[in-house]
């Protein structure tokens, strides 16, 4: 069940997919309330339906077909999930090795990749001897993707998507101000950010304690407490977040410099 909230011309509407609270939030004429709902339902359906494709904790996934494949098979795969597999590895290779969807995957020969992606038809093989592949760390951010997209063909453009507190993504900002206000913390100090047509990908410990696995080193460990990453696009913030909590300071301050946008710790 939607839930809706009002503030002027603004609505605020949630629901619970992927195990995370979705919101988006959209300034719309007085008397579009009720055509704002019903975008904001189409939106979240599209959420679930990406849930149904991408998630490795439903048995009948493309995921989990994918991790039922043995060395060598391969299968079709819908353009949602070969686009956000792609996205992946340009994560995984970014990061070194810090982002890493097919972590738990055995059997990989060193300098390969566990599955291979393919064309015409669409599909993917797996090159492991055992497949695990695990979208967590990027699937909300692709997510809110294709919500901005179902925003923006409804002529809705000036509004906020978010997925928990781990990715947010703000398209146009509200009329008359600079940009969407998001509250963050540095060093135990709240600050306020202003975004406008770019992402926020948050991750860190202090909730969920060491959660967030180091692909590279196979143990769950973090160098860090909590990292924003302030990018365009809201997988590879969801993406690099999660890859900069395990990176060792010195590819952590290479990508600091490196990255045009925003990049930091605290």
């Amino acid at each position: 069940m939607t839930g809706m909230t009002q503030h002027g011309s603004q609505y605020r509407f949630w629901d619970t997919i992927m195990a995370t609270q979705f919101s988006v939030v959209v300034e719309v004429p007085d008397n579009e309330a009720g055509r704002a709902r019903a975008v904001a339902e189409e939106l979240f359906d599209e959420m679930r339906r990406l849930e149904s494709l991408l998630s490795r904790f439903i048995e009948d996934s493309e995921i989990s077909q994918i991790n039922r494949l043995r060395y060598g098979e391969s299968t079709i795969i819908s353009p949602e999930t070969h686009r956000c597999l792609g996205v992946a590895l340009e994560a995984k290779q970014a990061t070194q090795g810090y982002f890493d969807v097919a972590y738990l995957s055995e059997g990989v020969v060193d300098g390969q990749e566990a599955f291979v992606l393919l064309s015409r038809p669409l599909r993917v093989a797996s090159a492991a001897k055992t497949l695990h592949l695990d979208l967590g760390g990027i699937g909300k951010g692709f997510a809110l993707e294709h919500g901005r997209d179902i925003l923006a063909r409804y002529g809705y453009t000036k509004a906020m998507l978010s997925a928990g507190d781990s990715t947010i993504f703000a398209m146009e900002p509200p009329h008359g101000t600079k940009g969407w206000p998001v509250q963050v913390e540095f060093d135990g100090q709240a600050e306020m950010l202003e975004l406008a047509n770019e992402a926020l990908g948050c991750s860190g410990k202090t909730v969920r304690g060491e959660h967030i696995f180091d692909t590279r080193q196979r143990k769950f460990a973090t160098h860090r407490n909590r990292v924003y990453v302030q990018i365009p696009s809201p997988t590879l913030a969801d993406a690099f977040s999660t890859a900069a909590m395990t990176m060792p300071d010195d590819l952590f301050h290479y990508f600091y410099d490196a990255m045009p946008e925003k990049f930091t710790n605290s």
